[in-house]
């Protein structure tokens, strides 16, 4: 987002994204509102890392990452009773 003008940002916000940006959440906001997120972001300073780039399903992740899975599921009843 450094690069990009108050314009190009207004422009781009209402693209589609890669997650979690919420995009279709994004393109519904006003202008007034898209800006103030501008301005907030950029009040924060110079950005620091990139973010990795995507892994397609199944790929190896070579960085720290959540799992979202429960681990502690109960077993069904059926299953139980086998």
């Amino acid at each position: 987002m450094n690069a990009l003008s108050e314009a190009e940002w207004l422009v781009r916000a209402r693209q589609p994204m890669r997650p979690p940006m919420p995009w279709f959440n994004l393109q519904d906001m006003t202008d007034r509102d898209l800006l103030a997120i501008y301005r907030f972001v950029r009040s924060l300073g110079p950005a620091g890392e990139p973010t990795p780039v995507a892994v397609a399903p199944g790929e190896r992740v070579d960085t720290p990452y959540f799992e979202f899975m429960p681990k502690n599921l109960p077993v069904p009843a059926q299953q139980a009773r086998r």
